[in-house]
């Protein structure tokens, strides 16, 4: 099973060889006018390798607010250059591409992001490091933008995960200071195969939204 649902740090640990993983994410968050923004993010994932997967994740934005590049088609290659050691973090590349077949996309962007993933007793810490590009950016706003993260999980038992991150994003306007928040979550897994979780998000600056609920559902089917 994968982690990666109740915060946005991701670990450094494939899809299991030959298993196609299904996640869904449903977001709550606060929009540019100070309302409120409904997000749904379904993502597939298929396990192409022993180390390595490929993804498929297109967010929609449901409500009013700012649904630019909404419905945007975003694949991902994941690749895992080492298990982890008693010495050694396990480490992770991402490249991916974001295809413009949502709302105002006039371009393709692309991104690339490295994972360090250490596990010491019952907790696993993680570090995320993400360059991304965009295309049709206006004068004022950044075409490259850095996202940096650090995690740390407490597996409470097999089946419950306590997950926390804190974010530093680039924000989207050349005058706008970076974005810090912080998230907690739960992640649970019902049985070997389904999980659910549930996570919350706290702008720390102004720059960030001040809030942002999210609920997961993922199912993983392995093929024999």
């Amino acid at each position: 099973m994968s982690s990666g649902m109740a915060t946005g740090m991701e670990n450094a640990v494939p899809v299991p060889f030959r298993a196609f993983q299904l996640q869904g994410l449903f977001r709550v968050e606060e929009s540019d006018s100070g309302g409120q923004v409904y997000r749904l993010e379904p993502e597939l994932r298929w396990g192409v390798l022993r180390n390595a997967f490929l993804s498929l994740r297109v967010p929609f934005a449901l409500e009013e607010g700012n649904r630019r590049r909404s419905g945007n088609a975003m694949l991902q290659g994941f690749y895992n250059l080492n298990r982890e050691t008693s010495a050694l973090p396990a480490t992770a590349i991402v490249i991916g591409a974001t295809l413009p077949t949502g709302i105002e996309a006039p371009g393709i962007g692309g991104l690339a992001r490295g994972i360090l993933t250490k596990t010491v007793g019952p907790a696993q810490f993680n570090m995320n490091a993400q360059l991304e590009k965009f295309s049709g950016v206006s004068e004022d706003e950044r075409k490259l933008r850095y996202t940096f993260g650090i995690g740390a999980d407490y597996r409470i038992n097999r089946a419950n995960l306590l997950r926390s991150a804190l974010f530093i994003e680039q924000a989207e306007k050349k005058s706008d200071e970076p974005q810090w928040s912080l998230q907690f979550g739960v992640f649970h897994a019902v049985t070997d195969t389904i999980a659910i979780a549930i996570g919350a998000d706290a702008g720390l600056t102004p720059s960030a939204p001040a809030y942002q609920f999210t609920i997961g559902y993922q199912q993983t089917f392995r093929m024999h």
